[in-house]
Parts: structure tokens; C-alpha cells; sequence
């Protein structure tokens, strides 16, 4: 299992570097290292923190901020700065994907952001929006420094809803809307030349999101944050309807994917090749969406995420990432690691960030001054996340679940719903299944983590 490997790496790595983690003089010159998925070509998101850190390091003469991407995957990053500890070359910050909180907690590998700021810093977390705070809080302290937080909307293609007949400005809303859109847009397929009506990844993030639309829990012991996670709520009414969207598109061919499920690129790829009218993804690719789409020569429409119904209104949960300090350094080398971290997030560069990638901004400071300069009002699109966010009721529901195997078990319910899409499996035994392994994997990890 992925997690043992990186449990046991974590912890030799710790005894191995234990001397490099005592206190040490002063050093006229400190060099970090920060490490983050944005290495994808063409990508601008890369260059916008490298702009951030040069800030940083005109301010800062002594320390030196080596940006890098080993993987465009959060996983493969993670297991990457695991290995690289292995071998006393741990990077000083990471940067974690929202469902690897409890496994980076649990490693060891990691400082908790609650215990390395200094009182000042932690002042400053007052200004974070509480839903994204709650999100990185575990046992009542902060594990790590909420950065690039999304959340998914509804892009389609304007000039194909108008040569459908549709309204560009009324996209659809829930389920049955989405179906009745493709009805039309589908009866235009030759015209419109695309191959189907809507595609998306098959991703466990966007099940997460219409759960917790429908004020349904994930997993128990309150979405695993009251007590470790035993079991999924993969046969429940609320995830059974999900995959009966799935089915349901499948059986009207109007739905398509790369055939690679979480494979955001790919599926970008498709429709901003104008070969779907509707797809569903990240704010986080806003901006790239936004630039590819008018090379293509299209008009790119946004919308909030489709929900299960009308019924479903409890609102989305935070996504994205955070920035972890690992330990093994030197005090110098960590207080540079956190005090760069604070830089990065703070109100300007907060709002740089926003607006260089589509990912929403994560201080209220930022939300204020954003919308006193007229930001919200001139670039719609990037009010849409802010905006679900905000509409969401704060309980568990939506605070988004949290478990140690969550690569597993997001991955037993991928192959389900894939199941259903390849296979013509029914809604009702591909998630018996899916709920299976999950929990397999679930007794697993606990079993070697303990309570």
C-alpha cells in the first residue's frame, strides 16, 4: 500500500535527518526549496510564483527560494518529497492536495503550520475565509497553510449553444437540465461537428461536490473528522443518484472522457478542441481556459457547478491545496520556510495569485479589495467560486471529508463510476463494489495508524 511505504520512509527519514534539524548559527545566506505541481507546459501559474518569490527575495537579500515542479500530480508530488527525504534532500515546503491532509499529518513528516508561526503570523488567520480555515484544521489546529483553493464550475462553448438554439446565457443548472441541453445541442451534432454533448473527468472530487450538495456525508464519524473513517456512503440514495447521472448519460451517448479517469489536461484538451460544447473542471484553469479558448477562436461561458436538483443546496466544498513546512531543517531554514509561506499567501499576493490562476482568493482582506477596485464586476467568471462558496451552509457535510488512505479510497470509487460509463455496470452493484474496496482500504490504513 502507498501510504505504509510512505509512513515508513517518513520515519527514517526523520531519524536520518535529526541532526540537520538542530538549532544552528545564523547562516548569512539560507537557500529553500519549494516544490509545487505547476510544471506543465505552458503553464502560467509556474510563473506567476516565481514572480511572487523574487518579491520575496529582493526583500529578503539572505535567503534564496529554488522553486520547482517534480509532477504535475499531487501524489506523485507528494511521494516524490517522501523519497527525496529518504535521502536528506527534503524540500523545505510542499505543496499538498486537500484529501492528503490526514496521511501528511499522520506521516510525521511534516510541521504543524499552528506550531511553527509566530504569534503575528497566527494573527493573520483571522483573515482567512472560515470555510477554507476549517477545511485545514484537524484536532483545533491548522496542518497547513490553505494556498491555491478551487473549487469546480461549468465551462461551456457559447457559439454552440447559439447555433443549437439555446440561450448562451441560460446554461444548465442541475442533472436534468444538463440532459435536457444535450438533447438539443446533440440534435446539432453533424453541424456542430463535436463528438458528444459534455465531458469531464471521472473524478472522485466532483461526487465529493454533489454529496456535499445534497447535505450527504462522504464517509462517517462526521466525514472522518470526530474520529478515524470506517466506513463510505457509497450505496446511499445520495451517491446512487450520481451514478445514475452517469448511466443515464452513458446510455444517451452524450457523455465522453479521455478514457483516463482525473485526467483534468485531457479533457481540457477536448473541449477546448471544440469537440464538446459543455465540460466541467477547476477554477483553478480559469485563466488557462480563458487563453486557449479565444485561440480557438470560440466565446468561453462560465457557470456554477450543475447540482444533483434543485433540492440540492447545501452548497460545495473547498478543494485544491496547501503548503506544508517539512521537517529536518535548520531553525534558520524553517523560520525562512514559513515566513516565505506567509509571504505567499498573504492579502497581495493573495490577490496576484487569484488573478494570475483562477484559483479564488483565501483572505476576506482580499475578497474586500478585490471588489472595491471593480474586480469581481469587470471578470465575472472568477466570482463564480467565491460566490458558491459563500452560499454554502457551513456543517460537515460541506467541510469536506477526511481520511488516510484517500488516494484508495477516491480511486475505488473512480473505477466504479467508470464501471458504469465502460461497462454498462448498474449504478446499484458498481458502488457495492466501489464501497467495498474503499472500506478494505480504510481498515487497512487504520489498522497500521491505529485510533
Amino acid at each position: 500500500m502507498i501510504y505504509k511505504r510512505l509512513l515508513v520512509v517518513a520515519l527514517a527519514s526523520l531519524l536520518a535527518l535529526a541532526v540537520l534539524g538542530a538549532p544552528t548559527q545564523a547562516q548569512e545566506k539560507i537557500e529553500i526549496k519549494f516544490v509545487h505541481i505547476f510544471g506543465g507546459q505552458q503553464d502560467s501559474r509556474a510563473q506567476v510564483v516565481e514572480a511572487i518569490a523574487e518579491v520575496f527575495m529582493e526583500q529578503n537579500p539572505n535567503i534564496t527560494v529554488t522553486v520547482s515542479s517534480t509532477s504535475t500530480d499531487y501524489l506523485e508530488l507528494f511521494n516524490n518529497a517522501i523519497l527525496a527525504a529518504e535521502q536528506g534532500q527534503a524540500p523545505h515546503i510542499v505543496q499538498v492536495e486537500d484529501s492528503l491532509i490526514q496521511l501528511a499529518t499522520d506521516s510525521g513528516f511534516f510541521h504543524l503550520i499552528s506550531d511553527i508561526a509566530t504569534p503575528e503570523q497566527l494573527a493573520t488567520l483571522d483573515d482567512l475565509l472560515p470555510t477554507v480555515r476549517a477545511y485545514y484544521t484537524l484536532g483545533g489546529k491548522l496542518v497547513g497553510m490553505p494556498w491555491n483553493a478551487s473549487n469546480p464550475i461549468l465551462y461551456y462553448n457559447r457559439n454552440m449553444f447559439e447555433q443549437a438554439g439555446l440561450d448562451p446565457n441560460a446554461p444548465p443548472k442541475t442533472f436534468a437540465e444538463v440532459l435536457e441541453t444535450c438533447e438539443k445541442i446533440m440534435a446539432k451534432k453533424e453541424t456542430l461537428g463535436i463528438t458528444a454533448c459534455i465531458n469531464f473527468p471521472i473524478s472522485s472530487w466532483f461526487a465529493e461536490q454533489w454529496m456535499a450538495m445534497q447535505n450527504a456525508l462522504f464517509v462517517n464519524n462526521d466525514n472522518g473528522r470526530s474520529a478515524r473513517a470506517t466506513e463510505v456512503f457509497f450505496t446511499s440514495p445520495e451517491m446512487l443518484r450520481i451514478a445514475q447521472f452517469y448511466r443515464d448519460m452513458r446510455e444517451k451517448g452524450y457523455y465522453t472522457y479521455t478514457g483516463r479517469v482525473n485526467d483534468y489536461n485531457g479533457e481540457g484538451i477536448t473541449f477546448l478542441s471544440k469537440r464538446t460544447a459543455m465540460t466541467i473542471s477547476s477554477t483553478a484553469g480559469l485563466t488557462l481556459f480563458q487563453r486557449f479558448s479565444r485561440a480557438q477562436g470560440f466565446e468561453l461561458g462560465t457557470a456554477p457547478l450543475i447540482t444533483p436538483g434543485p433540492d440540492a443546496d447545501n452548497g460545495v466544498t473547498v478543494g485544491g491545496g496547501s503548503v506544508w513546512v517539512t521537517k529536518g531543517h535548520s531553525d534558520a531554514e524553517t523560520k525562512a520556510a514559513v515566513d516565505f509561506i506567509f509571504f505567499l499567501t498573504d492579502t497581495e499576493n493573495d490577490i496576484k495569485w487569484h488573478k494570475g490562476s483562477g484559483y479564488f482568493p483565501i483572505r476576506q482582506s482580499s475578497i474586500e479589495r478585490l471588489t472595491a477596485e471593480g474586480w469581481f464586476e469587470k471578470n465575472p467568471p472568477f466570482a463564480i467560486a467565491i460566490n458558491q462558496l459563500r452560499q454554502s451552509r457551513n456543517n460537515i457535510a460541506n467541510a469536506g471529508f477526511v481520511v488516510g488512505p484517500s488516494a484508495e479510497v477516491r480511486s475505488a470509487l473512480m473505477k466504479g463510476l467508470q464501471s458504469i460509463v465502460d461497462g454498462a455496470e448498474t449504478p446499484e452493484a458498481a458502488m457495492a463494489a466501489a464501497k467495498q474496496a474503499a472500506e478494505r482500504a480504510l481498515a487497512d490504513y487504520n489498522a497500521v495508524v491505529g485510533k
